[in-house]
């Protein structure tokens, strides 16, 4: 059965569904862009309604535009007033609308036309398009052919409207493809170079752990040959210490003046060196981890009360002030009062070893919430800022007068700061060149008061 009988003989069910199911496969055949859906219909209706000149236009906003037509000479519409408002005419009112007019072919048809029917093709109550079909005025008066040209316009406005959400899609889809494969090439990439920098990592992480492994090695090494050494050194250092002692308090018999200030000068050498043996031994245990500590509650007042007091003496000799800034119920510390008292006794021998003559020095002890705070003030050459980076270094002096005419090793800051580290304290120095020095310390409070 032809489309036109379908249609001129108002097929309704069965009839009409299949043809519109005809069209729907057309599309899906055709493809799903504006081009293929409106060449898809327009060869299904020229299929079933025969050779007839037809067109689709796309409502552009300022006029239309032809997609595609069939079987039409150059459209006329587009240069004549008459023909631009009947198209005006069906897109305003969204109703299909006949123009009669002269119809021009491409062929020579057994029909003659009488004008073209116009059928909108609308979603959401929206023109979008219409489609232009050749026709006479009784096919366009007939409802049972203008019905099924307008379920099929709306047929074509959804088909166009999903078409072009799938060209949206798949415009969105090929977009992010290529941004998966560019993320993926780049993680590649990354991680190849991951792969290398980790092979690089392990080739050094394997050096580094020979190079430490040699290392403790010379370090054990090194504590071991100071333990040999101190313990070699200590014992004839002992008994010559024990009889220049003998012979400067004459128990072996009388000696000269002269005698016993050589001696003297001997026994002060052997008590120096002696000294200088225990700064290396407690520089290799704290190094080590091998220093014990006694830890338990005492009086950091006491400690620089006795400290103050033992250095008078030779401060007066250097016409130095010396003044302790502490009271008596200053907090009790939790720690080891013999390595205390030792850090104490280095920062106040080095003010007053490196303090000018008529210089002042001023020991403080202030309670500083769960710690208090000891510090050592002096009027001495002071420290560059180089200087104060280094100064706590074993062996570190710096260079000036006093230092070199001082003497020492430069183990005592160093072996300070690691004992007061030990207590869970900081050792710092603030200071200016020419303007003295400032060393400081923090230990904790006692047990008691802390926890309180």
């Amino acid at each position: 059965m032809s489309m036109i009988n379908m249609l001129g003989k108002r097929m309704k069910g069965v009839a009409t569904a299949e043809v519109l199911l005809a069209f729907v496969q057309s599309w899906e055949l055709h493809g799903s862009d504006e081009t293929s859906i409106c060449s898809g219909t327009l060869d299904l209706l020229r299929a079933y309604l025969g050779e007839r000149p037809s067109c689709v236009w796309k409502n552009t906003g300022p006029g239309l535009t032809k997609v595609t037509e069939r079987g039409m000479v150059e459209m006329f519409y587009s240069g004549t007033p008459e023909r631009q408002s009947a198209l005006s005419r069906a897109l305003v009112s969204g109703a299909p609308e006949f123009d009669p007019c002269e119809v021009s072919t491409t062929s020579e048809l057994r029909i003659d036309f009488e004008g073209f029917l116009h059928v909108p093709i609308k979603s959401h109550g929206q023109v979008h398009a219409l489609l232009s079909l050749a026709s006479n005025k009784k096919e366009a008066r007939d409802r049972g052919f203008v019905q099924p040209l307008e379920s099929l316009a709306r047929l074509m406005a959804i088909a166009l409207h999903h078409g072009k959400d799938q060209q949206a899609t798949e415009s969105r889809e090929k977009r992010l493809k290529a941004e998966v494969e560019a993320a993926t090439r780049e993680l590649a990439q990354t991680n190849h170079r991951l792969i290398e920098r980790v092979k690089e990592l392990k080739t050094l992480y394997g050096e580094l752990q020979k190079r430490v492994l040699e290392l403790t090695n010379a370090n054990k090494a090194k504590d071991e040959f100071l333990s040999v050494v101190s313990h070699e050194l200590r014992t004839p250092l002992t008994s010559l210490s024990g009889f220049l002692s003998v012979v400067v308090d004459e128990e072996a018999g009388p000696i000269s003046e002269q005698q016993k200030k050589f001696l003297t000068i001997a026994k002060q050498s052997a008590v120096r060196l002696n000294a200088l043996i225990s700064d290396l031994l407690d520089v290799s245990r704290i190094e080590s981890g091998r220093l014990q500590l006694e830890m338990k509650e005492c009086s950091i007042y006491e400690i620089l009360h006795e400290v103050v007091e033992q250095t008078k003496p030779g401060a007066h000799a250097k016409s130095l002030q010396i003044r302790l800034h502490a009271h008596v119920m200053t907090p009790m510390v939790w720690g080891d009062a013999g390595r205390l008292r030792q850090v104490v006794d280095n920062l106040v021998s080095n003010a007053v070893k490196f303090t000018e003559r008529g210089g002042e020095i001023d020991v403080f002890a202030e309670e500083k919430g769960d710690f208090v705070e000891i510090s050592v003030r002096d009027t001495g050459p002071g420290l560059t800022p180089e200087e104060q980076e280094k100064v706590f270094d074993i062996f570190y002096q710096a260079d000036t007068s006093n230092r070199r005419t001082a003497g020492g090793a430069g183990l005592g800051l160093a072996i300070s700061r690691g004992i007061v580290v030990m207590h869970g304290g900081q050792l710092r120095v603030t200071s200016e060149k020419g303007k003295g020095a400032t060393f400081t310390f923090i230990v904790p409070r006692r047990r008691a008061q802390k926890a309180a």
